[in-house]
């Protein structure tokens, strides 16, 4: 696809969802203003706007904490969840003991775990990316070792009549085949390593944006609420935007196989 046509590719996706929003703020406006809603349940667009200026910089604060907890338990996650998937793909005695514990895991409500990482770690940031970490380690592990493990066989078979050594076979098949599952894997973590944050926050903090939302409610301001809402949502959507332009830069083939899958 030429370079111009790319750009009014870009420019119309853009567009789109741009137009569809201001007109969905004019409809909440135009709707408040004639239904008469009472502000605590449903204020106009124009109070969103009033509480994110007066409360700009309290918002920055608390949304780095967020951000730093978020990132912090995914990074984590990333790291040991790469590693045990690796571990499992190569290993019978790590997927028949430790894998079906994982899973385990991942089954329990993060919501209930909060309280004890609480009490296990401390009431600070290591706590939140704790959980940040548990609900982002499942989807890591689980796209990695599926990426790890889908190669063709022809391709395994090829190297065993090359007799390539196990790391060539790991870095030159495993691990490219690995990454678009893999790429997959982090975009939902990343987005669940947010909520996980947040999910935290709710149990136990005294900054953040989970927190924030807590004290919104407490007083009845919906407006600060739907705010911090719509940070939250752009912090997950900025996170995810990011990972799919590496993805772009370092694994190309996979945006390139998505492409050709949906042309059929």
């Amino acid at each position: 696809m030429p370079r111009a046509e790319k750009l009014r590719f870009s420019a119309k996706n853009l567009a789109e969802p741009i137009i569809f929003f201001a007109a969905l703020l004019i409809l909440w406006e135009i709707l408040v203003e004639i239904i008469r809603v009472p502000a605590f349940i449903l204020p106009p667009p124009r109070s969103l706007y009033e509480a994110f200026v007066n409360k700009f910089f309290i918002l920055g604060n608390h949304a780095w904490i967020t951000f730093l907890e978020a990132v912090g338990g995914f990074s984590l996650s990333f790291i040991l969840g790469v590693g045990f998937a690796v571990g499992v793909v190569y290993s019978r005695h790590l997927q028949n003991t430790l894998y079906p514990l994982i899973v385990i895991l991942y089954a329990m409500p993060k919501s209930a775990l909060a309280p004890l990482m609480v009490i296990w770690i401390g009431y600070g940031l290591l706590s939140k990316m704790a959980i940040a970490f548990l609900v982002a380690f499942f989807p890591i592990v689980v796209n990695t070792v599926v990426g790890l493990k889908e190669v063709e066989p022809e391709l395994l078979d090829l190297a065993r009549i090359s007799r390539a050594s196990q790391w060539d076979v790991f870095k030159k098949i495993r691990l490219p085949n690995s990454l678009p599952y893999m790429f997959a894997g982090i975009k939902v973590a990343l987005v669940l390593s947010v909520t996980g944050a947040i999910v935290a926050e709710f149990v136990a903090a005294n900054q953040g944006l989970g927190y924030l939302i807590l004290q919104a409610n407490y007083s009845l301001d919906t407006a600060f609420a739907l705010v911090i809402l719509l940070i939250l949502a752009l912090l997950s959507l900025g996170l995810f935007m990011a990972v799919d332009a590496l993805q772009r830069k370092i694994a190309p083939w996979s945006s390139e196989v998505r492409q050709l899958e949906g042309s059929f």
